[in-house]
Parts: C-alpha cells; structure tokens; sequence
C-alpha cells in the first residue's frame, strides 16, 4: 500500500519498491512485488471489476479503501497460493490506521464477492472478440488499443495488446568476456539464469533486487531490456571512430553500455534531469567507466557539445507505450492528446541531432514507443525538411524485428526481456 501511494504521486514502482522494500525478506520483497505488479498492469479491470459490485460511486470512497479494493482484487484473482482471509485482515488493519474503520465492511464485502464470481468474469472477456473487452482484460487503455487497431489492422493490434499485457522479467547488460563467470556466480547465489539473445544479455526469470544480485555491486551486471541492448549493438556497429553524443540520455544505460562494448570511444551525455545526470554519473562510476564519459545536465535542444560528434545517439522523450509491460504505471498517465506534443518535441530533438553531425555523421534515433506518430511520422517529417540526410537501413532479421512504414525498424515485444522499441538511422552525405 506504501509503494502504490509512491506510484500515485509519480514514481516509478521499481524505485519505490527497492526503496519501500528496504530491510524485507526476499520472500516479502517478492509478495510485494507481485502484488504491486498485479494491480498495475491491469489497473482499470481491477477497477471495473469493484465498481460493478459497489453500491456507492467509487470516487466517494476514501482513497485508502480504492487502493485497498484495487490490491484486493488483484491480489485474489493473481495469485494463485495468497489465502484471502490473511489479505483481508492486512487491508482492513490498513484502512484502520488512516481512520477509515467504518469502510471495512465494504472493502470484505465487495472483495468476498470478486473471490466467489470474479474467475467467471475473467473468462467471458478473455473469450469476447471485442477490442474493448481484449484491451480491458489484459490491462490496456482503451485509446491506445484503438489506435493501434488504426496503425496497424486488427489482428495485429490483438497480438500487441496481449503482450503488452505479459509479464516481463529482469534481463541483465554484461561485458561479453564476462558473461560465463558472471553466470557461474549467479548460480552460486542460487539465481536461476541462462544466456540471453545477444552475446550482452544474461536472463533470468524473475523481476530480480539487483543490489542483491552478485556481480551488480562490482558493476559487472546491469539490469537492462534487450531492446535497449539491441539499440546499443547497432549504435556500436555504426561507429567508424570519434566522439559519441548520447543526447538524452537519462540515467545513461545505453552510453554505459556502449563503453563497455567500445573501449576506445569518447561518450558525451546530456540530459535535462539533475537526478537522472547524478544517477548516470553513479552509474559509470559503479562501472569503473568514469573516467571516459562525461555527463553535462542542460536542455538538448540549446547544449553545444565539447567535440563534434560522429555519432548521435537520441533516445527520444516518448509515451513509453512499447515498455507498459515493464513499466505499467506508465499507460495510466498517458493521454490520447500527448502524443501531438511528443512527436512535436521528437521532431525538434531529431533536426537539432542531424545539425551536430558532420558529413558521412549519423543519428540513431529511437523511442520505447510503437505509435506511428512518435515514430515513422517523426523520421519522415526531419528527411522530407533535410534532403542532405537520408535513412540507412538496419538490416535486422528475425521474427521480433518489423519494418516500419515506411522508415525504421520496430523492435516487437515477443518475449518477456524484450520490451517494444523503434529505431531509425539517420546518415548525412557526403
């Protein structure tokens, strides 16, 4: 219940749970997360289900008895080994401690009914052929199912929605040479692990504490998507040799990784957060990699860089929608109407890293999105404003790789290490 208040004032769940969750046994920590996990993902069909059984309006509850309904429910339809009379009696001491007593017959009565007719409810909507029913069943807005109806054709969008409905597990970025030992010791802390899809990735079938996961502390692992990973393997490839700007960087993973893969490069990184710069900066010191990278906070779209780039890499501001399996609480602070702003911003990012490059310079420019709007749109917009830069194809083959219509590649969230991501280069003539 802590960790939900944390998400609703704006974090992360992952933060507030590695912060919440200090001091807990790994067995609480993971119950936790399970539960917190389990409400978000499907937060409105949480919702749904308790409004139908209220005889009040939901809103006119207190907020401690909507959450508590909300992790209820959850909690009684996900878990299958979670006994109902424990969860009741650690919600109801829970609306006793903020004054809400007099709603306890409330939260045991609507939860009792979600425990003897909820299972039933369940199954209709997996059945129905709706697009309504699907996105609310497995947990996405009803917006975002449509438009990617709109994008993409029906069977498409179906597919997409019940992935981004999964549940998605803890891959970590490593230094290929070091892959095997850090296996080794992984299974010496008894974590169950294997070799992911690139010669970076270890998986692991879990969402994972990584302070708690050996070779995290010497910087040896770092918890990464796959996706991201890819995005760093192509950048890498695409390299022929001087600086790299990394110009939003965020908490710098992507950068962090690129060191490690190229021992030889000079990265620049730049984001607007004096929190996310401060993380990066930690970041590479964790990873013994602070003395090649350089972290400057400030406004990309003003920034001069310290050397001109050969290599932009531009992690766009986005929706996020490609990562709502990892980060669910992201898709419930998205509207319909952010993304005119997002692609707006995207576009003004994308033409400010194409005037950094010099002649035979490229950008790759990527988002954690799979709306066209934030995408192809945003690629076909900079190359029809600037004729002296044209797209270079990737080149990635396999089944979680698409073609973009008509630019870029998406990157499909098929498995559960790999969220949903696009990529595009960009190349300058000459």
């Amino acid at each position: 219940m802590r960790v939900w208040k944390e998400v609703a004032k704006g974090a992360f769940a992952s933060e507030a749970l590695r912060i919440v969750s200090e001091g807990m046994s790994p067995e609480d920590r993971r119950l936790a997360s399970l539960l917190v996990y389990g409400a978000l993902r499907r937060r409105s069909l949480w919702r749904n289900m308790v409004e139908r059984r209220l005889k009040r309006p939901f809103k006119e509850l207190k907020p401690v008895t909507r959450d508590g309904l909300i992790i209820g429910a959850a909690a009684l339809m996900e878990l299958r080994n979670f006994r109902p009379g424990p969860l009741y009696g650690g919600l109801s001491q829970c609306l006793k401690a903020e004054g809400a007593e007099d709603q306890v017959p409330i939260l045991v009565a609507v939860l009792k009914r979600i425990e003897r007719e909820g299972a039933q409810f369940l199954e209709r909507l997996s059945r129905s052929s709706d697009m309504r029913d699907l996105a609310l069943y497995h947990g996405l807005p009803a917006w975002a199912a449509n438009l990617f109806r709109d994008q993409m054709g029906t069977q498409r969008a179906r597919e997409l929605v019940r992935l981004l409905g999964m549940r998605r597990y803890t891959s970590f970025f490593v230094d290929p040479s070091r892959r095997a030992s850090a296996l080794e010791a992984m299974g010496r802390g008894g974590i169950r692990s294997w070799e992911g899809g690139l010669d970076c990735s270890i998986r692991t079938c879990s969402y994972g504490f990584p302070p708690e996961v050996p070779g995290y502390g010497d910087g040896t692992l770092t918890p990464m998507s796959e996706s991201s990973m890819w995005i760093v393997k192509w950048a890498s490839a695409l390299w022929r040799g001087g600086p790299v700007l990394d110009m939003c960087s965020g908490r710098g993973l992507k950068g962090a990784a690129l060191l490690t893969l190229l021992k030889d490069v000079e990265l620049e990184c730049w984001d607007k957060s004096f929190g996310r710069t401060r993380a990066a900066q930690g970041d590479l010191e964790r990873r013994s990699l602070g003395g090649r990278g350089v972290v400057r906070c400030g406004d990309a779209l003003e920034l001069e860089p310290l050397s001109e780039p050969s290599l932009v890499m531009l992690d766009a501001p986005c929706s996020g929608s490609g990562t709502w399996g990892r980060h669910p609480e992201g898709k419930w602070r998205v509207a319909p109407e952010d993304l005119e702003a997002l692609s707006s911003l995207q576009v003004r990012l994308l033409e400010r890293a194409c005037g950094l490059i010099p002649k035979g310079g490229r950008v790759i420019y990527s988002t954690c999105s799979l709306f066209r709007e934030e995408n192809e749109r945003v690629v076909g917009d900079v190359l029809s404003r600037n004729p002296q830069v044209v797209e270079e194809p990737i080149g990635a083959e396999g089944r979680l790789f698409v073609r973009g219509r008509p630019f870029g590649t998406y990157i499909w969230p098929g498995l559960p290490w790999v969220d949903g991501f696009y990529c595009a280069v960009l190349y300058r003539r000459g």
